[in-house]
């Protein structure tokens, strides 16, 4: 198989960046996704730890901004767009939210997000909030409010992502979606103790639903701080193992260099990123999209065929978004 063929030839998916939400971001950083051949990104607007009218305004600028650049960028409402983008050599973009604090409590923010680009929302980041509970935080389960969440998410055509979120809370959306659900951006526990991966049990969970488990490229959910090529391929042939190679994607909650002093917020909110779990670590390694040329030469060296090699770069988690979006 002519791999920088394939490579070439097929979708390139990245479920989520890590990319500061705020409205002063450069967004001409995402030109380091596409000069990486990806095709598609979902873009995080806001998280838990910043109030509902702080995701709006981020959300205002991010759009006005891919908009005014549509020489070059497709603001995706459904997988048609990526398609259209791919056509017209642009890249596409869709908006995710982390976390439903930026609801307010109000179950019609949910269409009005939708109809903002919003494509994929998470129910929590790390701490509880009013639809869920935090990896990081008692594990309360999906709340009455969370139910009526998932189903307006389902309604309105919003993949339903559990990363972040505390185990009996994602065990609670998966029972409850009628759609594919999604952990965009989390490895699993047998790898790698921390407290923001996955077990098994929510691994096949997901996996029952039709959805997706996307790789994780930050070294300290990986490893010890640990972005090597073969530490990345132990997670993923440990979930193909486990559920399938249908069940894998990438969502490397990688970000470039920004101009934004992201220290502001960690330092006032540090029990979102709790002490014994590495978010002190010195340096913290990511791994990003440019480093896919690679993985695919690994994924072959595996054993893993060009179906499968498809389905990881992006395939699957067009699976799912057909399946939601629509």
């Amino acid at each position: 198989m002519d791999l920088q063929q394939l490579y070439r030839d097929a979708l390139v998916w990245d479920a989520h960046a890590g990319v500061f939400p705020n409205p002063g971001v450069d967004l001409n950083l995402l030109d380091e996704w596409s000069a990486s051949g990806a095709n598609y990104l979902s873009i995080n607007v806001g998280f838990d730890v910043m109030d509902w009218q702080e995701t709006l305004a981020t959300l205002a600028a991010y759009r006005h901004w891919v908009l005014q650049n549509g020489d070059r960028f497709v603001l995706v409402d459904g997988t048609d767009d990526i398609e259209r983008a791919r056509v017209e050599g642009k890249f596409a973009l869709a908006f995710d939210i982390e976390g439903m604090n930026a609801l307010n409590d109000d179950i019609n923010m949910v269409s009005l997000y939708h109809g903002l680009g919003v494509r994929q929302m998470l129910f929590a980041y790390n701490l509880n909030n009013s639809a869920g509970g935090g990896c990081h935080d008692a594990d309360t389960g999906l709340t009455e409010f969370g139910h009526a969440v998932v189903s307006e998410m389902n309604r309105v055509g919003i993949i339903v992502d559990c990363s972040h979120a505390a185990y009996t809370t994602t065990m609670d959306i998966m029972q409850a979606s009628t759609k594919p659900v999604v952990f965009s951006h989390s490895n699993p526990s047998a790898i790698w103790q921390h407290q923001r991966n996955i077990g098994d049990d929510q691994i096949r969970a997901c996996a029952k639903t039709g959805g997706v488990i996307g790789l994780n490229g930050m070294g300290i959910f990986l490893g010890d701080n640990d972005i090597a090529i073969d530490t990345m391929l132990r997670h993923v042939r440990y979930i193909a193992d486990l559920v399938g190679a249908e069940h894998i994607g990438f969502g490397f909650d990688y970000s470039p260099d920004i101009d934004v002093d992201i220290g502001v917020i960690l330092r006032s909110r540090p029990d979102y990123w709790p002490a014994g779990q590495q978010y002190d670590t010195r340096g913290i390694k990511h791994a990003g999209p440019q480093l896919l040329p690679a993985l695919i030469d690994g994924l072959a060296d595996c054993g893993f065929d060009e179906s499968a090699i498809r389905g990881f770069l992006g395939e699957n988690f067009r699976r799912v978004a057909a399946a939601t979006w629509q």
